[in-house]
């Protein structure tokens, strides 16, 4: 599960009357704990003025949190975890959890945890499917995915321009070339930035995909700007055309990057997935029992 746990603590009596574990050993973390942290963390934030904290970081893990009027929702999550889309997964677990109890909340008969046990499904529900890799494989292939689709464009290009250059100014069907080839530059990078998962790994991508693109384009058109200034004509346009497809591209790939941040969760670390293998086996040994 991309959230390891879920606790909602009542802010008023400082009761936490839900808790979820993904992992057997993390149940024998002492929930009032966890709820004492949390309400002397909210007075103190709040006395010192501090509205803009909601997470406690460690190395690759942190404690977020949220809070309303009432209650506090908390949970353990991976520490690149865009922060609004964990906002948003907590804000939208407390709706539920408020319209499915909304009679037992308004009568205020708290002290007895029991029926909010229920609420297991909903959690587990609304964590299905909803963390995405991001490690270099995603890299590599949002790289060619990128320049698959860069060089489809490339390959419309070529085959577009001359029957463009006939119809209107060989000038200006240059000028529309190019703008369209920047363009189709940046939904390449758009595109790779999706598959490799998050802004950083995005922009690598996408920019990296371009240097097969900028040596075809090299290759095909230095003839004609050798004959307009040498060697040194080639070195600008090369420059020039790897900061103008460079930077688009780059655009698109932190674009499709963002996109995919605020919609889906990093993976769990190895170790959690190692001692989530370890409590399948456990309870499979449990049952054989």
């Amino acid at each position: 599960m991309a959230i390891e746990n879920v606790w909602i603590i009542d802010s008023s009596s400082g009761i936490c009357i839900y808790d979820w574990y993904a992992r057997q050993q993390d149940k024998n973390i002492d929930e009032q704990l966890v709820s004492g942290l949390l309400i002397a963390f909210k007075n103190f934030s709040s006395e010192a003025g501090l509205v803009d904290i909601s997470a406690i970081e460690g190395i690759d893990k942190k404690l977020a949190y949220k809070t309303d009027e009432q209650f506090i929702i908390a949970g353990v999550c991976h520490t690149k975890d865009y922060e609004a889309l964990v906002d948003r997964t907590f804000l939208g677990l407390l709706k539920q959890f408020r319209e499915k109890y909304k009679d037992l909340l308004d009568s205020g008969m708290t002290t007895d945890v029991s029926p909010f046990r229920t609420f297991d499904e909903e959690v587990k529900e609304a964590l299905i499917d909803v963390s995405s890799s991001r490690n270099i494989i995603t890299m590599v292939s949002g790289v060619i995915t990128s320049l698959f689709i860069a060089g489809l464009i490339f390959t419309g290009y070529f085959f577009a321009i001359t029957p463009l250059q006939s119809v209107v100014d060989p000038g200006v069907a240059n000028i529309i070339g190019l703008f369209l080839l920047l363009i189709g530059m940046m939904i390449a990078g758009f595109a790779g930035g999706l598959v490799a998962g998050d802004r950083k790994l995005g922009i690598i991508a996408s920019v990296l995909s371009t240097l097969p693109i900028l040596g075809l384009m090299i290759g095909s058109f230095s003839p004609s700007w050798n004959d307009v200034g040498g060697i040194t004509s080639i070195v600008f346009y090369s420059l020039l055309y790897f900061l103008l497809f460079g930077a688009l591209s780059a655009v698109g790939g932190m674009l499709g990057g963002y996109i995919k941040e605020s919609k889906f969760f990093f993976p769990p670390t190895e170790s959690d997935e190692d001692d989530n293998e370890e409590d399948e086996e456990e309870e499979k040994y449990e049952e054989f029992d």
